[in-house]
């Protein structure tokens, strides 16, 4: 579309929009009733205001081309999109309720102000916000979006979150009522999905309010988007973008290498070799995948005495795992909280390498040296017995990174005289040993929700609690903590279960997996990437 018909469009939109929005305000809502005849006016409100997607828009020149890996023709709408590449995307053209901070803690973004009274929230929207195609912000959009979201199920990643609302109601334009399933802050946390424009729900490309709107996307899956004049921060400094699709990350980081594109989120352990070239710029963010070490908390295996889990966390060198097995793409943690989480506590960074320690801790066990062959023995009745341990583990599927990682753990338990076998399995077959408790240690990921909550791993019966780990301690901090708003009660909470993991070992901390974001060019007001938010702050890097 040419620019001067772009113009005329963009004109008659926000004239239209300017028409709803005083039809709208006439109309505020409180209760079902009003609701019913709010949610009609609204529906009438004159469609022609849409921002028209461009048939003709350039895909192959922008003020900066970004690289992606994803499914070819993989749904972007959040209510259906499932690819971490393209929910980044997204983020770059909706946003939430309620934001999350360097630190995941929740902040204001549509919203600029709460109330709380016990499962009661009350959250008030900011006023004069647009969505992409002139419409004016409502709490009636929010609440039609957290509808959407969640009957689509596991369809996105936003539904656990989502399962902490009880109820979402618009009590007038800008007012949203939520009941949420406890008293604690998971409601708070629950706030932050994509907000829709609601009678765009249907279409392919929803309608956002974020600092880039939808312009085109081709056969190829290039995806062009372009700066929102109509967004209620100040004007992103680079206005057009291009997001090329390819089918491996390989492909994507060479077209890095050789400026075919400007930038390039990954995963994968192909870009850790890249984040050391001096011409390339890298930010690396923090994913929510932990891998940890399962032990198993049966009599019949070594495992159950504290002394052995102490000693095998004391024989590891997690730094030279961290940077070996895993390409210095992970960040040591003993506990299932990010470091950089609010919630983190500092001293929770229990263990050190030490293997003489490790040693002490199995001499204390009754485990020596007897033969003088490096392995330690034990006599039991006439027999003379080593410590064999057995450590499954499962490798994904396009590398061999755990693996590595168990043979590296392995390797370090030898060291001190164990007798360590690793086994590699599929993923179900470990699960499957697991619960069958046939292995002393089983080297696993656990894809951790940016909610905090640690009652999947150590609640009794709960779907990542593998060993079956029980105690009334841990229990009543995690019903505590479910039902707590106030930050530094839950703080403190929090630092009295990780205090507690590291000196209990119900599991066995290792480290959160990173990402990287390569780029040939500057990518300063980039900032607090994580996962899903990839491109968090791109709005703000200047053009060059």
């Amino acid at each position: 579309m040419p620019k001067s018909t772009r113009l005329l469009s963009l004109l008659l939109c926000l004239t239209l929009a300017l028409c709803c929005s005083a039809h709208a305000e006439g109309d505020a809502f409180a209760g079902e009733d009003a609701f019913s005849e709010a949610e009609a006016d609204y529906a009438e409100q004159p469609y022609a205001a849409e921002q028209p997607y461009e048939i003709d828009a350039d895909m192959q020149t922008a003020d900066m081309v970004v690289g992606y890996v994803a499914s070819p023709g993989a749904s972007m709408n959040p209510a259906t999109c499932t690819e971490w590449s393209l929910i980044s995307i997204n983020q770059l053209m909706y946003e939430s309720v309620v934001d999350l901070d360097d630190s995941l803690k929740p902040v204001p973004m549509l919203a600029d102000s709460w109330e709380q009274d016990g499962k009661n929230w009350t959250f008030h929207l900011r006023s004069g916000v647009r969505f992409h195609n002139g419409i004016e912000l409502t709490a009636y959009d929010v609440v039609r979006s957290w509808q959407a979201l969640f009957t689509t199920a596991g369809d996105n990643p936003w539904f656990g979150r989502l399962q902490a609302i009880f109820s979402m109601e618009a009590t007038d334009i800008l007012t949203l009522q939520v009941v949420g399933v406890n008293a604690g802050l998971d409601t708070l946390y629950a706030m932050n999905f994509p907000v829709m424009q609601y009678n765009t729900l249907a279409e392919l490309y929803p309608r956002g309010t974020g600092p880039y709107w939808f312009i085109k996307r081709d056969g190829q899956d290039t995806i062009r988007l372009e700066a929102n004049p109509l967004w209620w921060k100040r004007q992103p400094g680079i206005h057009s973008l291009i997001f090329r699709r390819y089918d491996e990350a390989g492909d994507a980081i060479e077209a890095v290498h050789t400026k075919q594109i400007d930038m390039l989120a990954s995963r994968s352990p192909k870009a850790a070799f890249s984040r050391k070239l001096k011409d390339l710029t890298s930010m690396d963010y923090l994913t929510m995948a932990y891998e940890v070490l399962i032990p198993n908390l049966s009599e019949k295996s070594m495992m159950a005495d504290l002394r052995a889990r102490q000693a095998v966390m004391y024989a590891m060198d997690r730094a030279v795992i961290a940077s070996n097995a895993y390409l210095d793409m992970a960040v040591q943690c003993e506990v299932p909280v990010p470091p950089s989480s609010w919630l983190y506590e500092s001293q929770s960074a229990y263990y050190y390498y030490s293997p003489e320690r490790a040693l002490q801790l199995m001499h204390d066990l009754g485990w020596y040296d007897m033969t003088g062959n490096g392995r330690l023995n034990k006599v039991e009745g006439v027999v003379l017995k080593e410590p064999d341990i057995t450590l499954i583990t499962y490798n994904e599927s396009t590398n061999s990174i755990r693996e590595n990682a168990a043979n590296l753990v392995a390797a370090y338990l030898d060291a001190i005289g164990f007798r360590c076998s690793v086994r590699v399995y599929s993923q179900a077959r470990c699960r499957e040993l697991i619960k069958e408790r046939l292995f002393d240690l089983a080297l696993v990921s656990f894809n951790l929700s940016e909610v905090p909550s640690l009652r999947p791993i150590f609640g009794r019966n709960e779907v990542l609690n593998l060993n079956g780990f029980g105690n009334d301690d841990m229990q009543g901090w995690l019903d505590t903590a479910r039902d707590t708003s106030d930050e530094l009660t839950l703080k403190s909470l929090y630092s009295e279960m990780q205090l507690y993991i590291v000196r209990r070992l119900p599991i066995l901390g290792l480290v959160f997996r990173t990402g990287t974001v390569l780029s040939n060019r500057s990518i300063g007001g980039m900032s607090a990437l994580r996962g899903y938010d990839t491109f968090n702050g791109l709005e703000f890097v200047t053009g060059e």
